[in-house]
């Protein structure tokens, strides 16, 4: 092989390894996988209003990094709102979720429909 090849396989590496290195994480995810981890394992460890808590607090972190909120978190939000009795900022979270992610629509609708329903039949 001559000089010139070798230099061109050697950018050409460079490169690769450079793409490879990139973190395109666009999403911040914060503690949330770990609190539906939790959920899940150990059942009672953290009650809706610690939930709460850390992911407005995931939220914020996520706006002053310019990270996107992940998907499902405003979901996750607007259910814990559900469980404590705070509609106005349920549905808010809802709306906020379906606004951030367009395919969650489906999910969020029928979410809302339930929660609608729910509501009229105490009534």
């Amino acid at each position: 092989m001559n000089m010139k090849t070798w230099h061109m396989l050697s950018l050409l590496s460079i490169l690769l390894m450079a793409g490879c290195a990139t973190n395109n994480n666009i999403y911040y995810w914060g503690k949330y996988e770990q609190l539906i981890r939790d959920a899940y394992i150990k059942p009672g460890s953290a009650d809706a209003a610690t939930q709460i808590e850390k992911l407005n607090e995931d939220i914020q972190i996520a706006e002053a990094m310019g990270k996107r909120v992940a998907p499902g978190i405003y979901a996750h939000l607007g259910f814990l709102y559900a469980l404590e009795g705070n509609d106005s900022q349920s549905i808010a979270a809802f709306k906020q979720e379906q606004a951030l992610y367009p395919e969650s629509n489906t999910l969020i609708e029928g979410m809302l429909n339930r929660a609608r329903q729910s509501k009229e039949k105490q009534l």
